[in-house]
């Protein structure tokens, strides 16, 4: 199954969607169009429970530079409207973005190459961050004198800390993938020929697991960081409580159980 849109396409690998950032010739810039229809893919996505995990990537030989340029001037024009019209744009992202953080199903960003200022917050929102071996990431707001907007503020410090995080901000530097994955703001290197694929597989994998227990599990630890003890264990007490009653687990039971039966007999 394939579903295309202006600026981004859907294709399905077995059970994992893979949807790319689809505006080659504008290096997967972000423009109007492309948030409004990240909206409606994520729609699709959530209606499919089918689709056990989604890889996020891009078309072409960047995975995105960020913000369109284009966009920005428009906005410019627009004279004292500016600030309304950009907050309108980035509150229609920020939902967008905040759906695909908490995806009720794993999602790992392939970054194929180039993650630029708003591309690398998009990449961040994902679970995890792979980049090809070819790849440079970059939080290069600051060269357009702004700050990142995208989630950037909030990611980076979680995987990186918070003086890395302000180094990386404050000057806007490029990272190869290799100092990426030291500072952990990437979870593995792959050779860019083998990257979409190796993480389609990955998803493949984890979509062998119980898909309730993933989504639970997923909902508290997006919120652990920011909870104590005592509400992580209420929440993950709750969570346990929904998974008690779930086909997989009382399949699981039944399974181990008799497995033990019979090599005991």
């Amino acid at each position: 199954m394939t579903a295309e849109f202006e600026t981004l396409a859907l294709d399905v690998v077995g059970s994992v969607a893979v949807l790319r950032l689809d505006r080659p010739r504008a290096r997967n810039a972000v423009d109007d169009t492309m948030r409004s229809e990240l909206r409606l893919v994520l729609d699709h996505v959530v209606d499919h429970q089918e689709y056990r995990g989604v890889v996020l990537t891009g078309t072409g030989s960047a995975f995105c530079a960020g913000g369109d340029i284009r966009g920005m001037q428009e906005r410019i024009d627009q004279g004292p409207r500016a600030g309304e019209i950009g907050w309108r744009r980035q509150r229609e992202l920020h939902e967008s973005l905040e759906r695909l953080y908490a995806l009720d199903r794993p999602t790992i960003a392939a970054v194929n190459g180039p993650a630029l200022g708003l591309g690398l917050d998009i990449a961040l929102t994902c679970d995890f961050v792979w980049l090809a071996d070819t790849a440079t990431v970059a939080s290069s707001f600051i060269k357009r004198g702004l700050v990142p907007d995208g989630g950037g503020m909030y990611h980076l410090p979680r995987r990186v800390g918070l003086s890395a995080a302000k180094d990386l901000v404050f000057s806007g530097r490029t990272i190869d993938a290799d100092e990426a994955l030291r500072l952990g703001l990437a979870d593995r290197v792959v050779a860019a020929d083998d990257l979409v694929a190796a993480a389609v597989a990955h998803l493949d994998d984890l979509g062998q697991h119980p898909a309730t227990a993933q989504a639970m599990a997923k909902q508290v630890l997006n919120t652990a960081l920011e909870s104590s003890l005592g509400a992580v264990n209420t929440l993950a007490g709750q969570a346990q409580v929904f998974c008690y009653g779930s086909p997989d687990h009382l399949d699981g039971v039944r399974e181990f159980l008799a497995a033990r039966a019979r090599s005991s007999s």
